[in-house]
């Protein structure tokens, strides 16, 4: 997922099915720019998040077992900064979020 306006909760569920959802548990520390963004915006999480990309420019989903080599290939293409973001559930039906924020920005 290419991560623009919207922000990751407008733009991750693009990439995933309907009966999938995302849980964001580890999002990186915000750029110095987004930190004062949100200090003189007085912006909540979900905002932030729903607004703007918050430094994280794209998300490659991939399965659980091939992590380490997704990574390795990334590194081996000059990518030296790498999150792990989350994880993916089973979504229970179409209500509420598809991707939950289960960590603060920081």
């Amino acid at each position: 997922a290419h991560i623009t306006g919207g922000g990751l909760l407008e733009n991750l569920p693009r990439s995933l099915p309907s009966n999938v959802s995302a849980e964001i548990t580890g999002h990186p520390p915000l750029p110095n720019v987004f930190s004062w963004m949100k200090q003189v915006s007085g912006l909540d999480d979900h905002e932030m998040l729903r607004t703007f990309n918050c430094g994280i420019g794209m998300v490659l989903i991939v399965k659980k077992d091939v992590v380490d080599e997704a990574k390795a290939l990334l590194r081996g293409a000059g990518e030296d900064v790498i999150y792990d973001l989350g994880i993916l559930t089973e979504r229970q039906g179409s209500e509420g979020e598809q991707v939950e924020m289960k960590s603060v920005l920081a």
